[in-house]
């Protein structure tokens, strides 16, 4: 016996279909996924690489250069490290490069200063300029030391004094003193001088107050019987007109100034007759 629609229950009774709308469109049926699509195979070869390591991979050290690709070349990007070691190997290359230069700046001046010692040394030896009263007080000097009249003894012995000084000086007092040659001049009357021809100069200090000088001339002796004497065989004295004898002498003084004056100090005969 069937039911009827009245004694169903409402969980039995047959439910409407819902009619479309009008002008909708039917949604597709979204695929069932099946194992081993595109999308995961490539998920899982992504997350093999990622765990297993590939035997030709390095690991990239702090500092190392990278590489960028520009153009199908290889372009390295430089690091901290490497900038550091361009900066050394360039800063190792300049100090190489002047290193030589330094050595000749060097050789310069070591060349420089020995031309400089040299030219000192040659001043010294040859001053441009020397004071003109060395030669005068030369010249005056040796005029006064060799000068005497026995008409003035005393004055004569006093005047080649004043300008000695030192142990020359003593020296010379000692010997014009009485008894000596000055008594053997007083009785003949002598006289005596030195012409002078030319003076010299063999050395100069820096300050120019002491000098070394050559002065020569003609030592000249008149006493009451040179007159009658013949020059000596093989001297070079000679009679003069007045009845004395000249003889070529050349000497060397060291004069030095003392107080502001200028004193011989030694005295060397180079040439006597």
């Amino acid at each position: 016996m069937t039911d009827s629609p009245e004694e169903r229950t409402p969980d039995e009774r047959p439910r409407p279909t819902p009619r479309p709308r009008p002008g909708a469109i039917p949604r597709p049926t979204p695929r069932p996924r099946v194992a081993g699509s595109r999308r995961e195979r490539e998920a899982a070869e992504a997350a093999e690489r990622t765990a297993r390591p590939t035997a030709t991979a390095r690991p990239v050290a702090r500092g190392a250069a990278k590489a960028t690709s520009t153009g199908g070349r290889s372009a390295a990007v430089p690091t901290k490290g490497s900038t550091a070691r361009s900066k050394s190997v360039s800063t190792s290359g300049t100090t190489r490069r002047r290193a030589p230069a330094l050595v000749l700046v060097l050789a310069l001046l070591c060349v420089l200063a020995a031309a400089g010692g040299g030219l000192l040394l040659w001043q010294r030896l040859n001053p441009s300029y020397v004071d003109s009263t060395i030669f005068s007080a030369a010249r005056s000097g040796v005029q006064a030391l060799y000068a005497y009249d026995y008409r003035d003894s005393e004055g004569s012995v006093q005047r080649k004094l004043d300008v000695l000084t030192g142990d020359l000086r003593n020296q010379y007092e000692q010997d014009l003193g009485q008894g000596g040659i000055i008594d053997t001049y007083e009785q003949v009357s002598a006289t005596t001088s030195y012409e002078v021809l030319d003076v010299g100069l063999q050395q100069v200090n820096d300050a120019q107050d002491t000098a070394t000088v050559v002065v020569f001339g003609e030592y000249v002796v008149k006493s009451v019987n040179t007159g009658d004497q013949t020059a000596p065989a093989g001297s070079e004295c000679t009679v003069t007109a007045q009845g004395g004898q000249s003889c070529t002498q050349t000497v060397q003084v060291r004069i030095t100034k003392v107080a502001g004056d200028w004193k011989i100090s030694e005295l060397t005969l180079l040439t006597t007759s």
